[in-house]
């Protein structure tokens, strides 16, 4: 495996953990992401993925659970979704459907690691991993790589870049009872920042969202939240 690839292989993995790190744990999600990030330790030395091994073997999954619906529903601490920090209902509407676009894109169903919103930060967290994997593909059937990286570029400048720095600090801020996901959030603040860096990219960065009650007072409704966790298609 070439250096590139396994760069590749390595960046996937980390977006695909961070991806099952903010979806409403389950004793499958919780196993994968021990896995993934038992394997990523394997190739390198990371302080913030043996973070996350601790924190989830000292808890439960019903304890994971009660930590993230604290951090995330309910009465919500930092909303997951995109949308929250635009401030303008318009450009709330436009950037759904840019994000959605992007899916269709690609064939693939904006529902991330669980039934969500697409501009969910599963979801696009999700979407990224799924691009590193194209690239790869791509690269092995001599297709176009370099214009999907420009596809992944893009995606990091309109949406993820320009959200989910702010994202991963308010939840650093607020997981004092959280340590798994204060842990997964210095991961993801890490591996966003070294993404930017590496590609030259500097979002326009969105404002962190006003206080609200809850989810519902944004203006859209996080549809089939009763559904069966399931995977974006590749």
């Amino acid at each position: 495996m070439s250096t590139a690839t396994s760069e590749r292989v390595g960046l996937a993995v980390r977006w695909r953990l961070l991806s099952l790190g903010f979806t409403s744990p389950t004793t499958e999600t919780v196993a994968e992401v021990e896995t993934l990030a038992e394997g990523l330790l394997e190739t390198e030395s990371s302080p913030e993925l043996e973070g996350v091994l601790s924190a989830m073997r000292a808890c439960t999954v019903m304890e994971l659970a009660a930590q993230y619906n604290e951090l995330f529903g309910g009465t919500v601490q930092v909303a997951p979704y995109e949308g929250s920090y635009e401030l303008d209902p318009i450009r709330q509407g436009r950037q759904m459907a840019d994000v959605a676009a992007f899916y269709r894109a690609f064939g693939a169903e904006p529902s991330g690691p669980a039934a969500e919103r697409p501009d969910h930060v599963g979801c696009e967290l999700e979407f990224l991993s799924f691009l590193e994997l194209r690239c790869m593909a791509a690269a092995e059937s001599d297709d176009d790589v370099e214009l999907l990286d420009e596809i992944s570029a893009s995606f990091l400048s309109d949406h993820a870049g320009r959200w989910l720095p702010t994202f991963f600090a308010d939840v650093r801020n607020a997981a004092s009872r959280a340590p798994l996901y204060r842990t997964l959030a210095s991961l993801g603040e890490r591996t966003v920042g070294d993404e930017l860096t590496r590609r030259a990219l500097e979002p326009a960065s969105l404002p962190r969202r006003p206080s609200r009650s809850s989810v519902e007072s944004d203006s859209f409704e996080c549809g089939g939240s009763d559904a069966a966790p399931r995977r974006v298609r590749r």
